[in-house]
């Protein structure tokens, strides 16, 4: 999450003091400087058993020298304390001003990356997600801001599957290859060994095109992840991964309305242990979403009103060993409303070689449909 505060950021309380002219902040802190020193000759004269002052005689020339000698010493702290405000001062106009100018430098930076992005050719679109995402490193304060630019040009409109003309193609291939380049930036800072970590910020890719990225030991421990009717359609041996990622507490993972018509959506080895990972009335028509060697032990998972109608989904060898994956129909009590349960019209939804099985996903059935394989001995009117 976000490292140590920029040089650029300062308190508000600082920015307050700021406002203030010279003479009121010289009076302000001369105030404080005198209530400091009765404070502490108070305290000073209680620690001495608060002992009689005695004044004896008149006062002589050593003592109007002694009081003289009091007066100049208070004149020169008065000087030192006016002379320290000032220069506090000068150095807080002077950060102020660096401060304004790294913010017109990343704001012009900022507006030359997104023009890059909206360029026509495909080799300066690539550069300018570079460069956005290595603002997003420096830019502690406009980081989400940045992720979003980079997130928000992969929800741009872009043909699922590629055009039969030439020319359309290599056009088509040449878009896809920066929108790769755009998620392997995202998917890498999502890594523990990244230098700058976007671990717990927010990516929205609603209604998304993906067929092929790499989220392969990613992190989602905070923040939102929408996929939100986001149409997953590799073809051919194009793959989403997640292997390996682990979705840990206070995670929120949306892919619901999304569709999987094509290709291979992989959480093979993932760790389910404390997010909140949504399928509910996604569509898993032609896909391949295997969770071989998944971990389910916290959080949960919910499949509620998905559709299973061709594909498969495969569990082999996953450890159901806490949480909670539902299947089954689940009650909105925020909003008064039941969500339906999963439907499985088609495909195959495999547990049969799951590796723990001893808390089991919500299914809310007594027969199993047709293509949903249970662990040998299992019957489902018996589940929960």
């Amino acid at each position: 999450m976000p490292s140590a505060e920029s040089p650029e950021s300062s308190s508000p309380a600082s920015r307050g003091v700021m406002r203030w002219s010279l003479g009121r902040h010289v009076a302000v802190v001369l105030v404080v400087a005198v209530a400091a020193v009765v404070v502490v000759l108070g305290l000073l004269w209680l620690v001495l058993g608060a002992p009689r002052i005695r004044v004896i005689g008149v006062l002589g020339p050593a003592d109007t020298y002694d009081a003289i000698k009091i007066a100049l010493t208070v004149v020169a702290g008065s000087g030192g304390v006016v002379a320290l405000v000032v220069a506090y001062r000068r150095q807080q106009l002077g950060e102020t001003a660096e401060a304004r100018e790294h913010d017109k430098t990343r704001t012009e930076r900022f507006g030359a990356a997104a023009e890059q992005l909206a360029a026509n050719q495909p080799a300066v679109r690539m550069a300018g997600a570079s460069a956005m995402a290595r603002l997003a490193d420096e830019w502690l304060q406009e980081r989400q801001m940045c992720i979003d630019v980079l997130c928000g040009y992969l929800r741009m409109p872009h043909a699922p599957d590629p055009p039969s003309d030439e020319e359309a193609l290599r056009v088509w291939q040449c878009e896809r290859e920066v929108r790769l380049t755009i998620l392997r930036l995202i998917a890498a800072h999502l890594r523990d060994d990244s230098v700058q970590s976007w671990q717990g910020y927010d990516l929205d890719f609603t209604g998304a095109v993906l067929d092929e990225a790499d989220f392969r030991r990613a992190r989602f421990t905070g923040g939102e992840i929408i996929f939100i009717k986001a149409l997953f359609v590799g073809h051919g041996h194009d793959q989403i991964v997640f292997d390996e990622a682990e979705f840990a507490e206070g995670a929120h993972v949306y892919f619901r309305l999304a569709e999987f018509r094509g290709g291979t959506l992989r959480f093979n080895r993932a760790k389910f242990n404390g997010g909140w990972v949504t399928f509910d009335s996604a569509c898993f028509a032609d896909a391949q979403v295997i969770f071989r060697d998944a971990a389910f032990t916290a959080g949960e998972i919910l499949f509620e009103a998905a559709e299973f109608r061709g594909g498969r989904v495969d569990f082999t060898g996953a450890a159901f060993a806490g949480g909670i994956v539902n299947f089954g129909e689940h009650r909105l009590p925020s909003i008064y409303s039941t969500a339906p349960p999963a439907q499985f019209t088609g495909g195959i939804v495999d547990f049969a070689q799951a590796a723990d099985f001893s808390h089991p996903p919500h299914f809310g059935l007594q027969e199993a449909p047709p293509g949903l394989r249970l662990p040998v001995g299992v019957d489902i009117a018996d589940l929960p």
